[in-house]
């Protein structure tokens, strides 16, 4: 079986309720919160800035800084309800740059987990040349930067914001008979939106670091036998 796009499949659970959590452990949360509510922005354009910023005076900020972001286990493909986070390479850093660059480094771990489901299908036989996404992640431009980077795949969007939505009014308008089936209702009714290409000088960077993402897994799983035989 062969498919030349899919959509995306996220293996951590929960990502949006892990990037809030990360962000609300920073010492900077809370200057976050009251400079976006000052100017007015979402706390996580704000933070998007901050990170701009910060790459704007270093490259590769998250260099490193690696997360593995399992904190709520790993849904696929490891298929691991009870594997664990990891961060590497903490320093004494506070405040905004600290924020940023974990923040940042987040994001990087959820889109490596999507470059692992891929990479998987891939080995099962299908051919995967482009990404549709829809949900929160979408609504972030620095999260569909690192998507499109990480897994060097282009990222399709649909028109309308509420995807999952439409996509429950296609099911409506077939079952009482609008159209005639699911692909004749989703021709006529979504459209296409935006498209976010990779920036193939990336690459090498996160082959790299997709390689310490891994690794943080196996080395958590070989800590975690350690100490099963010590109990």
């Amino acid at each position: 079986m062969r498919s030349r796009a899919c959509p995306v499949w996220r293996g951590q659970s929960a990502a949006g309720s892990l990037v809030e959590w990360t962000i609300r452990q920073s010492d900077a949360y809370d200057e976050l919160k009251a400079e976006a509510a000052k100017q007015g922005m979402h706390e996580i354009a704000l933070l998007n800035n901050w990170v701009l910023d910060l790459e704007a005076r270093e490259a590769n900020p998250t260099r490193g800084l690696h997360v593995l972001s399992d904190h709520h286990g790993n849904r696929s493909p490891r298929a691991n309800p009870h594997a664990k986070g990891v961060v590497s390479g903490l320093t004494l850093e506070t405040g905004r740059d600290a924020l940023a660059r974990l923040y940042l480094a987040t994001l990087q771990s959820i889109a490596y987990g999507t470059r692992h489901i891929i990479e998987e299908m891939t080995k099962a036989g299908h051919s995967i040349t482009k990404l549709f996404m829809c949900g929160g992640a979408t609504k972030n431009p620095l999260w569909l930067r690192e998507y499109a980077n990480i897994t060097g795949r282009e990222i399709q969007l649909a028109e309308e914001d509420n995807a999952v939505t439409l996509g429950a009014a296609i099911l409506g308008a077939v079952a009482c008979g609008d159209f005639r089936d699911i692909p004749s209702a989703s021709a006529k009714l979504v459209r296409v939106g935006g498209l976010i290409k990779p920036v193939r000088s990336t690459a090498e960077f996160h082959t790299a670091k997709y390689q310490v993402y891994l690794n943080l897994y196996d080395n958590h799983q070989h800590h975690k036998a350690l100490m099963e035989k010590a109990i």
